[in-house]
């Protein structure tokens, strides 16, 4: 049953970040050689917008780091339902194991490469399964919002 529900979860944070559209994906490029951030760099409603995360933030690559930290800039902007899923996927992320986010990385990577049209049968295939809600509670904001995208729930 929980290795049903690990998979469930890894698959709803896929689903989630394919939701987002590859628009937005492409609009916002972030360098992989990027120096990583200090977490006492970041304002304090930068670090409450990213807490769930702050035990792993300094072993997060700069590039990681940058996309989060654009996210957390927006935070304040976003409605009430946008914030919630935010935090949720946040909070998802920060909880699951190396293993789990290894998974959700190659799920994510597979369902990227899949044609437009693909992708969209396989959102609706999960948005009819899971009570007509976008995968993982909405449309969440992306261009960083949320988990991180290709690296979590936003790479995320």
């Amino acid at each position: 049953m929980a290795r049903q529900q690990v998979a469930a979860l890894i698959a709803a944070a896929a689903l989630a970040l394919l939701a987002a559209g590859s628009a937005s994906a492409q609009q916002y490029q972030y360098d992989r050689a990027a120096p990583q951030i200090p977490w006492s760099a970041l304002s304090p409603e930068e670090q409450r917008a990213l807490g769930p995360i702050a035990p792993d933030w300094n072993r997060m690559p700069g590039y990681q780091q940058q996309r989060l930290q654009s996210s957390a800039r927006r935070y304040q902007s976003l409605q009430p339902i946008q914030k919630e899923r935010f935090d949720q996927r946040l909070r998802d992320w920060a909880a699951m194991t190396p293993e789990q986010r290894r998974a959700a990385r190659e799920t994510y990577k597979g369902l990227r490469q899949l044609p437009p049209e693909k992708q969209h049968e396989l959102r609706e295939r999960w948005l009819q399964r899971h009570g007509g809600g976008a995968p993982h509670g909405g449309g969440a904001p992306r261009g960083g919002g949320g988990a991180p995208r290709g690296e979590g729930p936003r790479g995320r």
